[in-house]
């Protein structure tokens, strides 16, 4: 029996307890907008860590905190930083099917999301991998984590050493745009030095198969909001300014029918994809109609080049009046939109959002930028507020290094040879700018959810099958890392 046949069969023997310790982090509400629940789960997650072995602690950040662990290796050339996030998106309860989104309950793979569900006991042992725990958090992103902390609690068991020295940075405030995250980079360069940074976050490929990337998007979040009456006005009664009117404008000029931005030198810097990210675009295995039926509508030929290579402006959310059995004939006198930027390679946060404001300005509007600052009344449905501003820039690792290669192979062994996904960037965005241009180290993301696992949306699952191969997965880069001598080169 080789050492790796010891290790699937000790997993499948553990699978239950694997479950039933990832139960017990899912029902922490580490909501990023619950600043005591992310400390009460950021705490619980470095004792827990300090429990299984690892030197942990809590790093301070002015917002949500950090987690860092660490694991030496005697004899290890090689160290190597992964990064998750433990906080989650907003679970609106009535949105969902099952009673709370941090109570995890059970459906098949092949249910709906409104299927009946079970608690973890009615799940049969030996038929676990047919599964899927449903639960805020589940496969964003603490799904991962969990795969993290079992690989080496297994590996303890066996006797089989991590060949690297391990570093974990656990975020708790990636789904707020990591605001802090930056300057906690700065500030404990010599803490967080590596040789690689492996991100686990994000989905697989719909097949199933293995998936890597070397880069993300960036993105940029802000609301904006145009005020007219000091209150909301009978619509019969009153002839006054409709502000609901006034964004409509707004946001026609941003942006065309299709999506594609208006904004004057929204694209500035873009670079189009080289010819070996071509290359990887042809390999992916898309099935755009496919897609298509399952999604209701129509989408662009060039799928894929949308989404990894092209940035693009969303309308996230809007808020104004009453619709629905609530709807009231009103003039609102408020109506707020949520935004989001995605941004590709060479573009900065800060030059795509001035570029947002000076187009603000050219339609006519005053801009009045922070949540607090003051509205005159002579720029009542004049003026547009700017607030909430966050996000990061884009990153990208080039794919041609000898390590990028190391970690394919790898990855492709933890799945029994099956043949990597790889992609030049995904289409959403991790912080890893952080990694690639603060620590300046090559930063590669080995997603390790189901592709339809909903994430940010209400119903959000992990297949069981999946947890157990990111388990898996993770034990086998932490050998097979260590292999080479040599160290990988810079981002």
């Amino acid at each position: 029996m080789t050492t790796w046949d010891a290790f699937d069969r000790r997993l499948i023997a553990k699978r239950r307890g694997i479950v039933e310790g990832f139960l017990e982090f899912l029902r922490h509400n580490t909501v990023s907008q619950n600043p005591e629940g992310v400390r009460a789960g950021g705490e619980w997650l470095a004792a827990l860590m300090r429990r299984r072995g690892l030197e942990a602690r809590v790093l301070e950040t002015g917002g949500g905190p950090a987690v860092f662990g660490e694991r030496r290796a005697p004899g290890a050339t090689r160290t190597v930083l992964i990064y998750c996030h433990y906080d989650t998106k907003p679970a609106p309860a009535k949105e969902w099917f099952q009673p709370s989104p941090f109570e995890p309950v059970f459906r098949k793979v092949g249910d709906a999301d409104d299927a009946a569900f079970v608690s973890f006991d009615s799940v049969p042992t030996e038929a676990l991998a047919e599964w899927r725990v449903c639960a805020r958090g589940a496969s964003d992103d603490k799904g991962p984590i969990w795969c993290h902390l079992e690989a080496l609690a297994l590996m303890d068991e066996l006797g089989l050493p991590p060949k690297v020295n391990l570093k974990f940075i656990f975020d708790g405030e990636e789904e707020i745009g990591s605001p802090f995250f930056g300057p906690l980079t700065e500030k404990h360069k010599d803490l967080l030095a590596a040789d690689l940074v492996l991100v686990t976050d994000g989905p697989k490929h719909g097949s199933g198969r293995p998936t890597i990337s070397f880069g993300a998007r960036g993105v940029l979040k802000f609301e904006m909001t145009i005020e007219s009456a000091r209150r909301d006005l009978h619509s019969g009664n009153f002839a006054a300014p409709n502000p609901n009117w006034r964004l409509a404008g707004l946001l026609s000029s941003m942006a065309a029918p299709d999506g594609t931005p208006l904004i004057e030198g929204f694209e500035d810097g873009v670079a189009p994809p080289t010819p070996a990210e071509r290359e990887l675009m042809a390999r992916f295995p898309l099935d755009l109609h496919g897609l298509e039926r399952e999604l209701g509508v129509s989408l662009p030929q060039d799928y894929l080049e949308k989404i990894m290579f092209h940035p693009t402006l969303t309308i996230r959310g809007l808020r104004s009046g009453f619709v629905g059995a609530e709807a009231n004939t009103i003039i609102p006198h408020t109506t707020t939109v949520a935004i989001d930027i995605r941004m590709v390679k060479n573009q900065k946060l800060e030059t795509v959002y001035r570029r947002v404001i000076e187009h603000i300005r050219a339609q006519g509007f005053d801009v009045i930028e922070g949540a607090d600052a003051p509205l005159p009344d002579h720029l009542r449905g004049r003026a547009v507020r700017v607030s909430d501003k966050g996000g990061y820039d884009p990153a990208k690792t080039a794919a041609d290094l000898p390590i990028c290669r190391e970690v394919i192979e790898a990855v492709e062994r933890a799945h029994g040879g099956q043949q990597a996904v790889v992609t030049p960037t995904m289409g959403g965005s991790v912080p890893i700018w952080a990694f690639t241009d603060i620590l300046r180290l090559p930063t590669i993301l080995v997603p390790y959810a189901n592709a339809n696992n909903r994430q940010h949306s209400p119903n959000e699952h992990l297949r069981l099958d999946h947890l157990f191969q990111g388990v898996r997965t993770t034990a086998g880069l932490l050998v097979d890392l260590g292999r080479s001598p040599t160290k990988p080169d810079s981002a």
